[in-house]
Protein backbone atom coordinates (compact mmCIF):
# COMPACT_ATOMS: atom_id res chain seq x y z
CA UNK A 1 0.00 0.00 0.00
CA UNK A 2 1.63 3.71 -0.82
CA UNK A 3 0.36 7.00 0.00
CA UNK A 4 -0.36 8.23 -3.27
CA UNK A 5 -2.24 5.15 -4.69
CA UNK A 6 -4.67 5.09 -1.24
CA UNK A 7 -5.21 9.22 -1.90
CA UNK A 8 -5.90 8.62 -5.37
CA UNK A 9 -8.94 6.21 -4.40
CA UNK A 10 -10.07 8.41 -2.15
CA UNK A 11 -10.08 11.56 -4.07
CA UNK A 12 -12.49 9.16 -7.03
CA UNK A 13 -14.81 8.47 -3.17
CA UNK A 14 -14.87 12.20 -3.33
CA UNK A 15 -15.91 13.34 -6.48
CA UNK A 16 -18.26 10.32 -6.33
CA UNK A 17 -19.31 9.58 -2.92
CA UNK A 18 -22.42 6.83 -1.72
CA UNK A 19 -25.61 7.67 -1.20
CA UNK A 20 -26.91 7.71 2.16
CA UNK A 21 -30.70 6.66 2.68
CA UNK A 22 -31.93 8.11 5.79
CA UNK A 23 -32.70 5.57 8.38
CA UNK A 24 -34.09 5.33 12.22
CA UNK A 25 -31.22 5.80 14.70
CA UNK A 26 -31.79 2.64 16.90
CA UNK A 27 -29.70 1.65 19.96
CA UNK A 28 -29.71 -2.18 22.33
CA UNK A 29 -29.01 -2.09 25.62
CA UNK A 30 -25.87 -3.07 27.50
CA UNK A 31 -25.19 -7.02 27.59
CA UNK A 32 -23.35 -6.65 30.56
CA UNK A 33 -24.06 -3.86 32.88
CA UNK A 34 -24.20 -4.89 36.67
CA UNK A 35 -25.92 -2.56 38.82
CA UNK A 36 -26.28 0.48 36.33
CA UNK A 37 -22.54 -0.16 36.62
CA UNK A 38 -20.37 -0.53 33.41
CA UNK A 39 -18.41 -4.00 33.49
CA UNK A 40 -14.85 -4.22 32.08
CA UNK A 41 -12.57 -6.59 32.87
CA UNK A 42 -8.50 -6.29 32.95
CA UNK A 43 -6.36 -9.66 32.34
CA UNK A 44 -3.16 -10.40 32.60
CA UNK A 45 -2.26 -12.92 30.33
CA UNK A 46 0.13 -15.07 28.33
CA UNK A 47 -1.28 -15.09 25.01
CA UNK A 48 -4.51 -13.40 23.27
CA UNK A 49 -7.13 -16.45 22.88
CA UNK A 50 -6.59 -17.00 27.10
CA UNK A 51 -6.51 -13.38 27.85
CA UNK A 52 -10.30 -13.25 25.91
CA UNK A 53 -11.43 -16.14 27.15
CA UNK A 54 -10.82 -15.06 30.91
CA UNK A 55 -11.78 -11.28 30.08
CA UNK A 56 -15.30 -12.88 28.43
CA UNK A 57 -15.93 -15.08 31.74
CA UNK A 58 -15.19 -12.45 33.88
CA UNK A 59 -17.82 -10.11 31.99
CA UNK A 60 -20.38 -13.00 32.63
CA UNK A 61 -19.59 -15.09 29.52
CA UNK A 62 -20.29 -14.62 25.39
CA UNK A 63 -23.87 -15.91 26.11
CA UNK A 64 -25.06 -12.85 27.36
CA UNK A 65 -23.93 -11.54 23.92
CA UNK A 66 -25.18 -14.16 21.51
CA UNK A 67 -28.59 -14.76 23.36
CA UNK A 68 -31.32 -14.48 20.37
CA UNK A 69 -29.13 -13.56 17.83
CA UNK A 70 -30.64 -14.39 14.51
CA UNK A 71 -28.83 -12.38 12.27
CA UNK A 72 -25.09 -11.18 12.13
CA UNK A 73 -22.26 -10.27 14.54
CA UNK A 74 -19.66 -7.40 13.09
CA UNK A 75 -15.91 -7.75 14.06
CA UNK A 76 -14.96 -3.84 13.42
CA UNK A 77 -10.79 -4.64 13.92
CA UNK A 78 -8.68 -1.15 13.53
CA UNK A 79 -6.92 -1.69 10.07
CA UNK A 80 -6.18 2.02 9.21
CA UNK A 81 -2.72 0.61 7.53
CA UNK A 82 -1.23 -2.59 6.60
CA UNK A 83 1.13 -1.91 9.18
CA UNK A 84 1.35 -4.98 11.43
CA UNK A 85 0.47 -5.64 15.35
CA UNK A 86 0.45 -3.50 17.74
CA UNK A 87 0.45 -0.35 14.89
CA UNK A 88 -3.37 -1.85 13.81
CA UNK A 89 -5.01 -4.87 14.81
CA UNK A 90 -3.27 -8.31 14.84
CA UNK A 91 -5.41 -11.00 13.04
CA UNK A 92 -5.26 -13.82 16.10
CA UNK A 93 -7.68 -11.41 18.22
CA UNK A 94 -10.18 -11.77 15.19
CA UNK A 95 -9.78 -15.68 15.40
CA UNK A 96 -9.92 -15.37 19.26
CA UNK A 97 -13.55 -13.73 19.42
CA UNK A 98 -14.82 -15.28 15.72
CA UNK A 99 -13.84 -18.90 17.96
CA UNK A 100 -15.73 -17.64 21.27
CA UNK A 101 -18.80 -16.65 19.23
CA UNK A 102 -18.72 -20.15 17.25
CA UNK A 103 -18.66 -21.77 20.58
CA UNK A 104 -21.48 -20.17 21.85
CA UNK A 105 -23.40 -21.49 19.19
CA UNK A 106 -23.18 -19.21 16.00
CA UNK A 107 -22.35 -20.03 12.64
CA UNK A 108 -19.42 -18.88 11.09
CA UNK A 109 -21.68 -17.38 8.44
CA UNK A 110 -23.04 -15.13 10.66
CA UNK A 111 -19.95 -13.64 11.66
CA UNK A 112 -18.63 -10.67 9.76
CA UNK A 113 -15.30 -8.78 9.59
CA UNK A 114 -16.11 -4.87 8.60
CA UNK A 115 -13.65 -2.27 7.78
CA UNK A 116 -12.62 0.78 5.92
CA UNK A 117 -8.91 1.80 5.91
CA UNK A 118 -7.58 5.42 5.87
CA UNK A 119 -7.16 7.39 3.35
CA UNK A 120 -3.01 8.02 3.87
CA UNK A 121 -2.31 4.41 3.31
CA UNK A 122 -5.09 2.30 3.55
CA UNK A 123 -7.03 2.41 0.24
CA UNK A 124 -9.16 0.24 -1.34
CA UNK A 125 -9.53 -1.47 1.99
CA UNK A 126 -9.36 -5.04 0.83
CA UNK A 127 -5.95 -4.62 0.17
CA UNK A 128 -5.41 -3.57 3.57
CA UNK A 129 -7.36 -6.58 4.68
CA UNK A 130 -5.40 -8.92 2.76
CA UNK A 131 -2.00 -7.87 3.54
CA UNK A 132 -2.75 -7.35 7.33
CA UNK A 133 -4.52 -11.35 7.45
CA UNK A 134 -7.75 -10.49 8.18
CA UNK A 135 -8.46 -12.03 4.77
CA UNK A 136 -6.70 -14.79 5.58
CA UNK A 137 -9.01 -15.24 8.78
CA UNK A 138 -12.33 -14.97 7.43
CA UNK A 139 -11.51 -17.64 4.77
CA UNK A 140 -9.73 -20.08 7.22
CA UNK A 141 -12.64 -19.85 9.81
CA UNK A 142 -15.61 -19.79 7.15
CA UNK A 143 -16.35 -15.95 8.20
CA UNK A 144 -17.79 -13.25 5.61
CA UNK A 145 -16.03 -10.00 5.17
CA UNK A 146 -17.25 -6.07 4.49
CA UNK A 147 -15.11 -3.67 3.01
CA UNK A 148 -17.31 -0.66 3.27
CA UNK A 149 -16.07 0.92 0.57
CA UNK A 150 -17.43 -1.33 -1.62
CA UNK A 151 -20.55 -1.32 0.37
CA UNK A 152 -23.75 0.50 1.16
CA UNK A 153 -24.26 3.26 3.34
CA UNK A 154 -27.36 4.94 5.60
CA UNK A 155 -27.76 8.21 7.31
CA UNK A 156 -28.66 8.03 10.88
CA UNK A 157 -29.53 11.50 12.98
CA UNK A 158 -28.75 10.93 16.78
CA UNK A 159 -30.30 12.31 19.46
CA UNK A 160 -28.05 14.97 21.50
CA UNK A 161 -25.89 14.86 18.17
CA UNK A 162 -24.66 18.58 17.23
CA UNK A 163 -21.71 18.48 15.84
CA UNK A 164 -23.30 16.77 12.14
CA UNK A 165 -26.01 18.69 11.28
CA UNK A 166 -26.40 16.71 8.22
CA UNK A 167 -26.60 13.52 10.14
CA UNK A 168 -23.75 10.72 10.38
CA UNK A 169 -23.47 8.65 7.49
CA UNK A 170 -22.41 4.58 8.56
CA UNK A 171 -22.04 1.72 6.74
CA UNK A 172 -25.39 -0.52 6.28
CA UNK A 173 -24.10 -3.52 7.65
CA UNK A 174 -23.20 -1.62 10.50
CA UNK A 175 -26.84 -0.29 11.19
CA UNK A 176 -28.12 -3.66 10.50
CA UNK A 177 -25.95 -5.82 12.34
CA UNK A 178 -27.31 -7.49 15.79
CA UNK A 179 -24.15 -6.72 17.36
CA UNK A 180 -21.06 -5.03 16.37
CA UNK A 181 -17.86 -5.66 18.44
CA UNK A 182 -15.08 -3.58 18.33
CA UNK A 183 -11.32 -4.40 18.55
CA UNK A 184 -8.93 -1.50 18.90
CA UNK A 185 -5.39 -1.27 19.46
CA UNK A 186 -4.04 1.01 21.68
CA UNK A 187 -1.42 3.98 21.03
CA UNK A 188 -1.18 7.77 21.13
CA UNK A 189 -2.27 10.20 18.26
CA UNK A 190 -1.33 13.69 17.23
CA UNK A 191 -5.05 14.68 16.85
CA UNK A 192 -6.87 12.29 19.18
CA UNK A 193 -4.71 12.38 21.82
CA UNK A 194 -5.24 8.96 21.71
CA UNK A 195 -6.75 5.86 19.71
CA UNK A 196 -8.56 3.13 21.04
CA UNK A 197 -12.78 2.34 20.85
CA UNK A 198 -14.11 5.15 20.54
CA UNK A 199 -11.47 6.13 17.55
CA UNK A 200 -12.17 3.47 15.61
CA UNK A 201 -15.96 5.17 14.69
CA UNK A 202 -13.49 6.81 12.42
CA UNK A 203 -13.82 3.47 9.90
CA UNK A 204 -17.44 3.62 10.19
CA UNK A 205 -17.99 6.96 7.86
CA UNK A 206 -16.93 7.74 4.51
CA UNK A 207 -15.02 9.77 2.77
CA UNK A 208 -17.20 13.02 2.82
CA UNK A 209 -17.62 12.63 6.52
CA UNK A 210 -13.96 12.24 7.25
CA UNK A 211 -13.25 15.30 5.37
CA UNK A 212 -15.78 16.99 7.67
CA UNK A 213 -14.02 15.49 10.59
CA UNK A 214 -10.83 16.71 9.83
CA UNK A 215 -11.61 19.86 9.01
CA UNK A 216 -10.26 21.67 11.49
CA UNK A 217 -12.81 22.61 13.77
CA UNK A 218 -14.19 20.28 16.55
CA UNK A 219 -12.88 17.49 16.27
CA UNK A 220 -13.23 16.35 19.51
CA UNK A 221 -16.71 17.20 19.36
CA UNK A 222 -17.14 15.41 16.52
CA UNK A 223 -15.12 12.09 16.57
CA UNK A 224 -16.97 11.27 20.14
CA UNK A 225 -20.49 12.19 18.94
CA UNK A 226 -19.87 9.56 15.88
CA UNK A 227 -20.48 7.16 18.30
CA UNK A 228 -24.24 8.20 19.24
CA UNK A 229 -24.97 6.86 15.68
CA UNK A 230 -24.48 3.09 16.31
CA UNK A 231 -24.13 0.89 19.34
CA UNK A 232 -21.20 -1.30 20.14
CA UNK A 233 -22.40 -4.45 22.36
CA UNK A 234 -18.20 -5.20 23.33
CA UNK A 235 -15.12 -4.04 23.17
CA UNK A 236 -12.02 -6.12 23.24
CA UNK A 237 -8.97 -4.31 23.41
CA UNK A 238 -5.53 -5.66 23.18
CA UNK A 239 -2.64 -4.32 25.07
CA UNK A 240 0.09 -7.77 24.80
CA UNK A 241 1.75 -4.74 23.20
CA UNK A 242 1.60 -1.24 22.74
CA UNK A 243 2.73 1.47 21.46
CA UNK A 244 3.36 4.30 23.64
CA UNK A 245 4.44 6.80 21.48
CA UNK A 246 4.05 8.05 17.63
CA UNK A 247 5.72 5.77 15.44
CA UNK A 248 6.51 2.73 16.34
CA UNK A 249 9.58 3.61 18.18
CA UNK A 250 8.51 2.97 21.25
CA UNK A 251 6.40 -0.55 22.37
CA UNK A 252 5.70 -1.33 25.90
CA UNK A 253 4.52 -5.02 26.64
CA UNK A 254 2.06 -5.02 29.36
CA UNK A 255 0.64 -8.50 28.44
CA UNK A 256 -2.75 -7.11 28.79
CA UNK A 257 -6.14 -8.04 27.53
CA UNK A 258 -9.21 -5.17 28.41
CA UNK A 259 -12.72 -5.99 27.72
CA UNK A 260 -16.08 -4.28 28.44
CA UNK A 261 -19.46 -3.27 26.76
CA UNK A 262 -19.41 0.70 27.48
CA UNK A 263 -16.53 2.55 25.11
CA UNK A 264 -16.16 5.28 27.84
CA UNK A 265 -15.93 3.21 30.43
CA UNK A 266 -13.25 0.74 28.52
CA UNK A 267 -11.42 3.43 26.96
CA UNK A 268 -10.94 5.36 30.32
CA UNK A 269 -9.53 2.35 32.34
CA UNK A 270 -6.61 1.84 28.35
CA UNK A 271 -5.85 5.12 29.19
CA UNK A 272 -5.53 4.61 33.07
CA UNK A 273 -3.39 1.83 31.91
CA UNK A 274 -1.25 3.86 29.11
CA UNK A 275 -0.13 6.55 32.03
CA UNK A 276 1.31 3.49 33.26
CA UNK A 277 3.76 2.91 30.67
CA UNK A 278 4.29 6.69 30.14
CA UNK A 279 2.51 7.62 26.48
CA UNK A 280 3.18 10.37 25.04
CA UNK A 281 0.54 13.36 26.02
CA UNK A 282 -1.82 10.85 27.56
CA UNK A 283 0.33 10.82 30.47
CA UNK A 284 0.04 14.92 30.67
CA UNK A 285 -2.83 15.08 32.66
CA UNK A 286 -5.35 12.81 34.41
CA UNK A 287 -7.67 10.72 32.79
CA UNK A 288 -10.99 12.32 33.32
CA UNK A 289 -9.66 15.50 32.28
CA UNK A 290 -9.49 13.95 28.35
CA UNK A 291 -11.56 15.63 25.91
CA UNK A 292 -13.12 12.00 25.13
CA UNK A 293 -14.44 11.41 28.37
CA UNK A 294 -15.23 15.05 28.74
CA UNK A 295 -17.10 14.75 25.54
CA UNK A 296 -18.86 11.37 25.99
CA UNK A 297 -19.80 11.73 29.32
CA UNK A 298 -21.46 14.79 28.66
CA UNK A 299 -23.33 13.20 25.30
CA UNK A 300 -24.58 10.06 27.57
CA UNK A 301 -22.46 7.48 26.40
CA UNK A 302 -20.77 6.55 29.55
CA UNK A 303 -18.81 7.53 32.49
CA UNK A 304 -15.17 7.35 32.88
CA UNK A 305 -15.65 7.50 36.97
CA UNK A 306 -14.07 4.34 38.78
CA UNK A 307 -17.55 4.96 41.02
CA UNK A 308 -19.59 3.92 38.17
CA UNK A 309 -17.56 1.36 37.22
CA UNK A 310 -17.01 -2.66 37.74
CA UNK A 311 -13.45 -2.98 37.38
CA UNK A 312 -12.87 -6.93 37.46
CA UNK A 313 -9.33 -8.20 36.94
CA UNK A 314 -7.78 -11.49 36.89
CA UNK A 315 -3.49 -12.56 37.10
CA UNK A 316 -4.05 -15.94 34.76
CA UNK A 317 -0.07 -14.87 33.97
CA UNK A 318 0.68 -14.87 38.01
CA UNK A 319 2.34 -11.54 38.01
CA UNK A 320 3.89 -10.16 40.55
CA UNK A 321 3.30 -6.59 40.00
CA UNK A 322 -0.35 -6.65 38.49
CA UNK A 323 -2.00 -5.76 42.08
CA UNK A 324 0.38 -2.86 42.31
CA UNK A 325 -0.39 -1.95 38.46
CA UNK A 326 -4.66 -2.51 39.09
CA UNK A 327 -4.45 0.27 41.97
CA UNK A 328 -2.89 2.79 39.98
CA UNK A 329 -5.52 2.44 37.26
CA UNK A 330 -7.86 2.67 39.61
CA UNK A 331 -6.15 5.92 41.88
CA UNK A 332 -6.44 7.35 38.34
CA UNK A 333 -10.47 7.00 37.65
CA UNK A 334 -11.16 8.29 41.18
CA UNK A 335 -10.41 11.76 39.99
Amino acid sequence: MTHEGSMAVYRRMLEQPPGGPDLPHKTRPDAYSADGRSVVSVIRCNGRTEGIREALRLMGGVDRLTEGVEGEVLLKPNCNTDDPYPRDTHPDIMRAIAGSLIEAGLSPGQIRIGEISGRARGLPTRHTLENIGMKAVAEEMGLKLSCFDEEEWVTVRPPRNTAWPDGIKIPRRVYEAERVILSPIMRPHSTATFTISMKLAVGMIDSVGREWLHNGEDHYEKLVALNLAFSADLVVADATKMITGYGTGRVADPGIIIAGSNRVATDAVCVALMKQYGAIRVSDRPVLDHEQFVIGERLGLGSPRLEDIDLRTSNTAGDAGFDDLISAVEEELKG
